[in-house]
């Protein structure tokens, strides 16, 4: 649904902040354990928005004239960045992909958080941190 950002790559870190301050948590407060219900939901969204928007560090390749960007994170190294395991990755980015089929709203929603991400990465080149 969405696609990465070809002009430069966006971190998992940018994408944590990013969600982070939309809904008005820290990122200490959206990666602890805790499952209070309006956290573990920015905890998913962030998980999905990494999969989805953030990408590997590394250089595009060309392939017989055909350049091939970067693949996303996989779920083992987002489960690093959130401290938790890549099944949990698996299961936030399925149950948010189920939510996006049934609830406009929520789509938009994770559409404006998806552009707020590009922005705010383009923004700051020179903060950019490993993915």
């Amino acid at each position: 649904m969405i696609s990465a950002n070809a002009a430069r790559s966006i971190s998992i870190r940018e994408v944590q902040r990013t969600v982070a301050r939309a809904f008005n948590l820290t990122v200490p407060q959206m990666l602890s354990s805790t499952r209070v219900q309006p956290i573990a939901s920015a905890r998913q969204i962030a998980m999905y928005l990494s999969r989805e928007v953030a990408a590997r560090r590394s250089p595009p390749v060309d392939r017989d004239g055909i350049l091939e960007m970067s693949a996303p994170p996989s779920f083992p190294r987002i489960g690093i960045a959130f401290a938790r395991d890549h099944s949990s990755v698996m299961h936030a980015c399925r149950k948010v992909r189920r939510r996006l089929l049934d609830d406009l709203g929520y789509a938009l929603m994770i559409d404006r958080l998806a552009t707020d991400v590009r922005a705010h990465a383009a923004l700051s080149p020179a903060t950019q941190e490993a993915a």
